[in-house]
């Protein structure tokens, strides 16, 4: 009896973290983060974007690998493109973007 309501206590814990964690799950499936280096002068500009093919609103966390932290936070309505600049001066030309989104 006590290992059945451990199952049964260790099952409903999981149901529980599964369904906390589906929306962002779902979110992964329906936007594209990508990033591009614009030049000006002797320097470049950072830029993150997010493309969301999502039927609902996201807010996202942005990066590049030069420049980790702190991450620009942006909204991003269904169907839409947004971006946020990370670096203003940089000498690196090919920045890679991350990013996190979360249903709003």
């Amino acid at each position: 009896m006590k290992r059945f309501l451990a199952a049964q206590f260790v099952l409903s814990l999981l149901v529980g973290v599964a369904a906390l964690l589906q929306p962002e799950a779902e979110a992964r499936s329906c936007y594209t983060i990508w990033a591009q280096a614009d030049g000006y002068e002797s320097h470049y500009r950072h830029l993150v974007y997010v493309e969301n093919d999502c039927d609902y609103w996201l807010r996202c966390s942005l990066w590049t690998d030069v420049n980790p932290q702190p991450p620009v936070i942006t909204s991003v309505a269904p169907g839409a493109t947004e971006y946020e600049e990370t670096n203003g001066q940089s000498e690196y030309s090919d920045p890679k973007g991350f990013g996190i989104c979360r249903q709003k």
